[in-house]
């Protein structure tokens, strides 16, 4: 049975609120409740909640005499869900109110119909006073959780502005063409023709940015492979490796599959295998590499346990794109504002280093190993490689381009080790890279 968007939104947000998981798998788990025509709706105010919640929660808290409780967080993200509408979306205040109100009772909590109503109405009143009382909070003036905002000053003091500024964006669409089937010229004309505006991304040779973003069912040939959604920066993976026919390569941490489509796309014949932890993840890889028509030996294990499914025969390359704080991608992952703590980047950092221990023992003598996060934090990027090459006599960092001299760089900051990518407006989102040989 179909739940209005708004319904669904709130349970959604409220396991996120909760910390029960990503707002991407918790959308995946609920959305099918709602119908088609209403999913947009339903994406939107999950996302919006998120993507403004550093601001959405200050005032909501400033609106309260005392916070939900946990049993309640339904209700605070329709509360949430409300602040959103009236602020950034062209929902009528007086329908955002009732709409609201509605909610409560839909959550059968008819109590809470007259606080709800209240609290909106109040803040419709006195919206000017309660924005300028706030606006002194970092929370407020960033939209980021004040100890993110602390970090990144920290380390990138310089680009500190245009860093808060793409993280709060909406982030562009960017696509790879998959030249195993079609140019990129050619296909930016078959885009052309559809009445889709695109324009080729700065440092991949195989992306484009559209205008404004559409439905991949409006994509030219996507289910027959010619093209994926990714990010300019993840784009530069494969070609920092230049697989190349008959290679033996491990992509470890392989999770959704673009950079392992993409590394099939450059050598089609490569002797890839895929790992990933997670049973649901490795059949996103599958149904990924089955629309583009590519072939891996994925499995599901630990990156960091090699044993348990290495055959003993060495990697000629690797592609480790470590799990990470992915502070660099926040703009399409909004959620990381509510659910990301100070904490877990330690924790990360323990993670990844175990990992870099692990997959190094599965590579050849001669062997390169691409090291990659989606992070803006030193200490899961250049700080991650002075440690590890500190102790790891056989490892020696490479020019980032060595195994593929046409790509051009300047995509990125150098750094201590390896190249630091920040996200922009328009453009790519926040990557670290570092290439690394073995003897």
């Amino acid at each position: 049975m179909s739940q209005s968007a708004r319904l669904v939104s709130a349970k959604i947000l409220e396991q996120v609120l909760l910390q029960r998981g990503s707002l991407s798998t918790q959308i995946n788990k609920q959305i099918s409740h709602v119908e088609y025509d209403e999913q947009g709706l339903a994406k939107e105010l999950c996302f919006g909640v998120c993507r403004f919640y550093p601001q959405l929660n200050t005032v909501a808290l400033s609106l309260l005499s005392k916070p939900f409780e946990e049993k309640d967080f339904d209700l605070y993200a329709a509360l949430l869900m409300g602040l959103y509408q009236i602020e950034h979306m062209s929902t009528p205040d007086h329908a955002a109110v009732h709409e609201s109100v509605e909610l409560c009772r839909q959550l059968d909590k008819e109590w809470a119909t007259k606080l709800m109503n209240a609290v909106l109405r109040r803040y419709q009143r006195e919206r000017e006073d309660i924005l300028e009382n706030l606006s002194s909070q970092p929370s407020m003036a960033h939209n980021l959780p004040k100890w993110l905002v602390k970090r990144f000053k920290k380390h990138w003091d310089a680009e500190l502005d245009s860093i808060i500024e793409a993280t709060n964006a909406h982030p562009p669409m960017c696509i790879r063409v998959n030249e195993a089937h079609v140019s990129r010229e050619t296909y930016k004309q078959k885009l052309a023709e559809q009445g889709i505006v695109s324009r080729e991304t700065s440092f991949s040779v195989s992306g484009l940015y559209l205008e404004s973003a559409v439905p991949v069912t409006m994509l030219p040939d996507f289910e027959n492979g010619h093209v994926s959604i990714q990010d300019e920066s993840a784009q530069l993976a494969a070609s920092l490796l230049a697989p190349q026919t008959g290679e033996r390569v491990l992509d470890a941490c392989a999770a959704p599959g673009g950079k392992t489509g993409h590394l099939l796309e450059l050598a089609p014949d490569l002797d890839l295998t895929a790992v990933e932890l997670e049973p649901w993840r490795l059949a996103r890889i599958e149904s990924n590499l089955e629309r583009i028509g590519g072939s891996a030996a994925l499995i599901c294990g630990d990156a960091s346990q090699p044993d348990q499914w290495w055959d003993k025969t060495p990697f000629d390359k690797i592609l480790l794109d470590a799990p990470c704080s992915a502070t660099g991608v926040i703009r399409r992952n909004p959620d990381i504002k509510i659910n990301r703590k100070p904490d877990d980047i330690a924790a990360l950092c323990d993670i990844q280093a175990s990992i870099l221990d692990a997959t190094w023992q599965t590579l050849k003598q001669g062997g390169y190993l691409l090291y990659a996060t989606c992070s803006l934090m030193p200490e899961e990027n250049e700080q991650q490689i002075t440690s590890f090459l500190a102790r790891t006599e056989d490892a020696k960092e490479c020019p980032l381009n060595l195994l593929n001299d046409k790509l051009a760089l300047g995509f990125g900051k150098a750094v201590t080790h390896g190249v630091q990518v920040f996200p922009t407006l328009d453009g790519q989102d926040g990557f670290y890279y570092c290439l690394i040989k073995k003897g």
